[in-house]
């Protein structure tokens, strides 16, 4: 049986949000709430390290931006989230703020692998904040399964642009010629 545990929701102001001490807990600060619900397992940290190396990797050798893992992210709006993985390519460098170690605006890509606590959140919350912040790319890891699932963003919406499952390469469309088989990667296949 599964339980599924719901984002722990505290109400309170941006200022208060803003005075909160750096984590862990990682709280994300939506619609007057900061919504803490990062409980990661062991997989979902490895999957996060390995990935975001080989992504960082990628990125450096081919000159196309930063790779990092855990940042803030201060949309638009004025929200802040903290995907696992963000993407922010080199012309977009200028919103990140080395430091505070924060980014201000819409990131190229972000990546969500999904835990139990946060998985609804992520794929219904954040997707949606992420969405009208115009951010480009989401992809979703379901760290038991190692599928992958990438989105682009359109002004309709999300699209589905591909799906790729356990010891299959999935072949990023923003970045053409990395090859990922997420399972090889974490030694598992």
């Amino acid at each position: 049986m599964t339980v599924q545990v719901r984002p722990q929701r505290i109400p309170m102001s941006r200022e208060e949000f803003d005075r909160l001490p750096e984590g862990p807990p990682y709280f994300d600060y939506v619609n007057g709430e900061a919504v803490d619900g990062n409980r990661p397992t062991g997989r979902h940290q490895q999957i996060e390290m390995r990935l975001g190396n080989l992504l960082w990797e990628h990125a450096h050798a081919q000159g196309l931006g930063e790779v990092f893992p855990q940042i803030d992210v201060e949309l638009p709006s004025g929200l802040v989230v903290g995907p696992d993985l963000v993407f922010i390519a080199t012309e977009r460098l200028g919103g990140y703020d080395e430091e505070k170690g924060d980014f201000h605006g819409s990131p190229d890509l972000v990546v969500e692998v999904l835990s139990p606590s946060t998985a609804s959140y992520d794929r219904v919350d954040k997707f949606q904040l992420y969405h009208r912040s115009r951010v480009g790319w989401v992809w979703f890891i379901d760290p038991g399964s190692f599928t992958i699932e990438e989105y682009q963003w359109t002004a309709d919406g999300y699209l589905w642009r591909q799906a790729v499952g356990p010891g299959q390469v999935f072949m990023p469309t923003l970045f053409p010629e990395l090859r990922i088989n997420l399972q090889a990667l974490m030694g598992k296949g």
